[in-house]
Order: structure tokens, then sequence, then C-alpha cells
């Protein structure tokens, strides 16, 4: 762990980065908004995922900052060095992030395979429901609560709960207003 001075130094440097990227940078380096209308239709711009990502540090440099500031010791010793509980943790973080992302990626054709009528393909149908969403709520769930319950040493019914409100969350906020876009897997095959 770092020591708390480290952390509030980090945490307001990346605060500053996110805010100057979100509010300055990125709309000045944009050709386009971040969202656009044109003939009816309504499409990600140029800043929108920049936009998103750069609030996006900004709001969790935030959070560690409140919290290097509300933290009531004041050492400044460094924490522990990478050991083999470390390197475990390392390697399941991995293994699901890699499981996940396989679920993700796989489980759209492979309902195609085998619930599809008249052989259609998984490219043909990648932009109609269910199939649009399968690989993503799937793969997104999975790593969601995964990853919690790898972190908080438990499985939990109300991670599942949790998990699916993220993903729905994120959905709404990068596919429902859109009509072009396409969540991953989808735009890779």
């Amino acid at each position: 762990m770092l020591g708390r001075t480290a952390e509030i130094v980090i945490a307001s440097l990346f605060l500053v980065f996110g805010l100057l990227a979100a509010l300055v940078w990125i709309p000045l380096d944009s050709e386009t908004a971040m969202i656009e209308t044109h003939r009816r239709q309504t499409s990600m711009g140029d800043a929108f995922l920049p936009i998103v990502a750069a609030g996006l540090i900004a709001v969790c440099a935030a959070v560690q900052l409140l919290l290097s500031l509300r933290r009531t010791d004041t050492s400044d010793t460094e924490g522990p060095v990478l050991d083999g509980q470390s390197m475990a943790f390392l390697v399941q973080f991995f293994g699901i992030t890699a499981i996940s992302l396989a679920v993700m990626y796989w489980a759209g054709p492979l309902a195609v395979s085998l619930f599809a009528e008249d052989g259609a393909t998984y490219r043909q149908l990648r932009g109609t429901y269910p199939y649009k969403l399968l690989g993503f709520v799937l793969g997104g769930t999975a790593l969601v609560f995964f990853i919690t319950a790898m972190v908080e040493g438990r499985m939990k019914a109300a991670r599942i709960v949790s998990s699916v409100l993220m993903v729905v969350a994120l959905i709404a906020i990068f596919d429902l207003p859109f009509d072009t876009v396409l969540l991953p897997p989808n735009g890779d095959f």
C-alpha cells in the first residue's frame, strides 16, 4: 500500500487530469460533440467515450482522495511487497477476466448456432435482440460477480443482483440511447 501522502498526491493529480481532460482537452480536440443527431438518428460523437472515461477517472480519483483524507492513521510507511498471496490474487483476477471475456465473446455465436432458425449466422443477427446483448450481459455479469466475490472472499446472492444492475446501467448508458452502437463483442464479428 502507498503511504497516505502518496495516495493524496496521486489522487489529486488524477482528479485534476480527469477534470481537465473531460472539460477542456477532449472537447477542444474532438470534431463532434458527445452526442450527434443527424436526420433523426442519434449516435455517439467523437467526444462521448473519451469524456466518459475521463469523467470516471476524475470520480475514482475524487473518491480515493476523500478516503485518503479521512484515514486516521498518519503512517507513511510502505506496504507489503509482491508475495505469493498477491501473485495468487493476480492469477485469479486474470483467470476470471479471461473466462468472462470468453463467455462474452462466445455466448452470442453459441446461442445463434443452437437456437436460430433458417441457418442464420451470428453476423446477421448480432444487431437483433436477444443476441445483441446476450454475450455482454452474461460475460459482464460473470466478470463483476466473480471479481467481487473474490475480493470479498465469499459469494453472496446480493452480488448477483448488483452485478446485473451494473451491466444494465452500462447498457442504459451505451446502448439504449444510440441506434448504431453494438456493445462488445458484437463489433468484432
